[in-house]
């Protein structure tokens, strides 16, 4: 019973890592797109401008436009 208890902890151990990587993986859309939210608006709200160039979306200020013009 002595080898056993080792061995048991760690399989269960393994299968608990397993189990935390599976969730963060099957979760990581909502929590991307919920900081992208929280960008955007954020963005907005300081009087910047949600722009899409590509697959990349960032905010540009009007500070930040005015020095490239």
């Amino acid at each position: 019973m002595r080898t056993d208890l080792p061995v048991i902890t760690i399989a269960l151990v393994v299968a608990l890592t397993v189990v935390a990587a599976s969730f963060r993986v099957v979760t990581a859309p909502d929590r991307i797109r919920e900081r992208l939210d929280s960008a955007r608006s954020t963005c907005l709200n300081q009087g910047g401008e949600w722009v899409t160039v590509g697959r990349d979306e960032s905010c540009v200020m009007p500070a930040a436009k005015n020095k490239t013009d």
